[in-house]
């Protein structure tokens, strides 16, 4: 039973991602047109558009690491956990009701963003290379959870993003970084970044 709820809680935090990124730019992307179909491979496709969109987060091959064992341990009661864990995780391992919840962020390290969206971005642009549908025009919309959005230099990852697909068969042409209060529209075609800023009550009706 703890692991049918593992896989739906895992499922449903990915679906919820994907769906603010369609709604969020429904509502504030200024070149958006009706309507988004939910897909694999991209996450979604907008036919009048002919334009596909994946959805991901910005992590770490070692938030990948947290992330497959809250995953798997998700649930359990702190004597079902591998001792191992208490030695790599300590006191970031949290429980709720007597029962593994999640590993709280570690405060002594310090959260590389650029990093971590370049990381990303990497590997979506090998699977827009490979196993993937393809659209006129392709997009990428990367959550970057910074804590201080002072932390993310758009301008270098837009930089970066451009000169490691120019030599791609297949390229993004846009690139949304959501960074909590800015969404970034990387836009290849016109070699342009804008952003969009938005508004205090979005987390209300996104």
């Amino acid at each position: 039973m703890w692991k049918k709820r593992q896989v739906n809680l895992v499922a449903y935090e990915k679906l919820l991602n994907e769906i603010y990124a369609a709604v969020s730019l429904k509502y504030l992307w200024k070149e958006y047109e009706p309507y988004f179909v939910k897909s694999e491979s991209p996450d979604w496709i907008n036919p009048n558009m002919d334009f596909g969109l994946e959805v991901s987060q910005a992590l770490l091959p070692d938030d990948g690491q947290e992330e497959s064992f809250i995953e798997k341990y998700l649930g359990c009661r702190k004597e079902e956990l591998p001792p191992l864990a208490f030695e790599k995780y300590g006191e970031r391992l949290n429980f709720y009701n007597g029962r593994f919840w999640a590993i709280l962020p570690d405060n002594t390290v310090q959260q590389d963003y650029l990093s971590k969206a370049k990381y990303r971005f990497d590997r979506k642009l090998e699977k827009l290379n490979a196993n993937y549908i393809h659209k006129r025009y392709n997009g990428l919309y990367l959550f970057l959870h910074p804590t201080d959005e002072n932390d993310i230099d758009a301008g270098a990852l837009f930089e970066y993003m451009r000169y490691t697909q120019e030599k791609k068969k297949m390229r993004f042409d846009r690139v949304f970084l959501n960074c909590v209060k800015t969404i970034y529209v990387c836009n290849y075609e016109n070699n342009t970044i804008e952003p969009i800023v938005l508004p205090p009550n979005a987390e209300n009706f996104l």
